[in-house]
């Protein structure tokens, strides 16, 4: 555990010494912050109150802004180091290859939650400074963000296997978002799939706003997602202990 805790450690100062990264939460930020300057500037129009809704930026994060990031992160951490030959180094090291993959993974895993997480202080902060604190239900919203991190983990582990497959940070880019893109259409495509694939989940706290939550509905998602977690684990960390450098 000590070596997963220093090695967290590297892996974030290597990821936060890459500007793009600092860049990228001031702009999550700024994007959180502007539908509230609308709203403020164009009082009463309901489309301006809609777009503002934190369950609709959280909704855009989950399926389109956050994958993309940890995508980003996943070829910045693997496949860049393996261009670069800085891999080779690490792995010489007196540290197992699955400590330095968990390592990666949960950095790359943290990183996507302080994105969601600074966008939900900044959400909420800007539309009571700018709106009242009756615009916003602060603990629905608290409840809905925090939730969004467990459909965030497959999805995190998804983007770390594909990394194994690929020679350059482009590629492993462009292939996942192809295959998530794919994912999401055949989903959509073919309804009986939908509840099975990992991707439908990003917005699975809606099953516990408002009414009460089904419990026996939850536990299914719990298990589908546990599941995809650990097939993806699996597969990535044998990739990466069996990738020659």
């Amino acid at each position: 555990m000590r070596m997963i805790k220093a090695g967290i450690k590297n892996e974030s100062i290597k990821l936060f010494n890459l500007k793009k990264y600092k860049v990228l939460l001031l702009l999550l930020g700024l994007f959180s912050f502007l539908g509230n300057i609308l709203r403020a500037i164009i009082p009463g129009s309901a489309i301006i109150s809609f777009i503002n809704s934190p369950f609709l930026i959280l909704t855009i994060l989950t399926q389109f802004m956050l994958p993309l990031i940890i995508a980003m992160t996943a070829a910045d951490l693997f496949t860049a180091e393996q261009e670069k030959g800085v891999i080779k180094a690490i792995i010489t090291r007196p540290v197992g290859r699955i400590n330095i993959f968990i390592s990666k993974a949960l950095t790359i895993a943290l990183y996507t939650i302080l994105a969601l997480m600074t966008c939900l202080v900044i959400s909420l902060l800007s539309g009571i400074g700018f709106n009242g604190i009756e615009s916003v239900n602060i603990v629905e919203t608290v409840i809905a963000y925090i939730l969004s991190i467990v459909p965030i983990i497959p999805i995190v582990l998804f983007a770390v296997t594909i990394s194994q497959l690929c020679k350059n940070s482009s590629s492993t880019v462009m292939v996942f978002v192809l295959s998530y893109i794919i994912i999401l259409a055949t989903a959509t495509i073919i309804p009986s799939i939908n509840p099975m694939v990992f991707t439908t989940y990003t917005g699975w706290y809606k099953l516990f706003i408002g009414a009460a939550a089904p419990v026996g509905k939850i536990l299914n998602v719990l298990t589908l997602l546990a599941a995809y977690t650990l097939i993806f684990f699996a597969a990535g960390s044998w990739a990466f202990e069996k990738k020659e450098y």
